[in-house]
């Protein structure tokens, strides 16, 4: 089976594309740098470029399934639906898409009405699809190091009404399953950890850990968007403090429904953030 992995170098892609080696999948990753052309790991490295459409045909002849993953991009629904464009000309058998959980509660946010549109673009095309669906990554917290180890702070806006944090891993194991397991297509997969943490949970976590204090300071966004304006274009900028207010206003906390959604394609019990904070303590250290 040829899978193509859009996004497939990331958090998430990379983990993706190592599982499916793992199941004896053919991978092919379409990429804008120089790679492009190479194969390297067992991964085929083939260029193209979602800014260009002309570019896409050589990245999708002959592909059985594709891993859909658009990045934060100021055109993330023109990037998607040249994606969907391609694959329709491809004859690409099914799309498993990266989405976000519980992504029409916020289409106020420019990532996440993204999402929206490219999905309604997926349901026009006719190709069987499925969609998985994630909560807030536990990985986020690996941009954290310096405040959390040297400040005693944890900066990220998580707020009080919670969300249903979740490791990148089994977002990776889920999507793997969607995309070569029978059984799957038209379902729409949240992937949610097994606890909510508020933000004062998750800088107890971490103080828990470090045998110390970490204070939650996430909820000023004055001060974190001062914090990265040198560091992350305007668009950005605003596209994240939205999507922040949203989560400090009204979490992103799963349902019971969800984790039995859930349990049919992630094949395990989800991964808890304690064990993730051990192994991140022990890996800076």
């Amino acid at each position: 089976m040829e899978v193509l992995c859009l996004g497939g170098t990331g958090a998430v892609g990379s983990l993706v594309v190592r599982g499916l080696l793992d199941r004896g999948a053919s991978v092919r990753c379409m990429t804008r740098s120089e790679v492009g052309g190479r194969e390297a790991g067992g991964v085929r490295y083939i260029r193209g470029d979602l800014e260009d459409p002309s570019s896409l045909g050589p990245a999708f002849e002959g592909v059985d399934r594709l891993h859909l993953l658009t990045p934060l991009h100021p055109d993330e629904t023109g990037l998607g639906r040249a994606a969907v464009d391609a694959a329709v000309a491809a004859g690409v058998g099914r799309i498993v898409f990266h989405s976000i959980h519980n992504v029409e509660a916020a289409p106020h946010v420019p990532h996440f009405a993204s999402k929206i549109a490219i999905f309604d673009e997926i349901l026009s095309s006719g190709i069987p699809w499925v969609t998985i669906e994630p909560n807030h990554y536990f990985q986020n917290d690996l941009m954290l190091r310096e405040p959390i180890m040297e400040m005693q702070l944890y900066p990220a806006p998580i707020g009080e009404v919670g969300l249903t944090r979740v490791d990148v891993r089994d977002i990776a194991d889920a999507t793997v399953n969607a995309l070569l397991d029978d059984g799957h297509e038209g379902n729409r997969y949240p992937i949610v950890g097994p606890e909510t943490l508020t933000g004062e949970d998750v800088a107890g976590t971490w103080g828990d850990a470090l045998d110390g204090t970490i204070v939650y300071v996430g909820d000023d966004l004055d001060m974190w968007e001062d914090s990265v304006r040198d560091m992350l274009p305007g668009w950005m900028i605003d596209d994240l403090r939205a999507m922040s207010q949203h989560f400090l206003d009204h979490g992103l906390v799963a349902s019971e429904e969800d984790y039995a959604t859930m349990s049919h394609v992630l094949g395990h019990a989800p991964r808890l953030f304690r064990d993730f904070v051990d192994e991140t303590i022990a890996a800076w250290r």
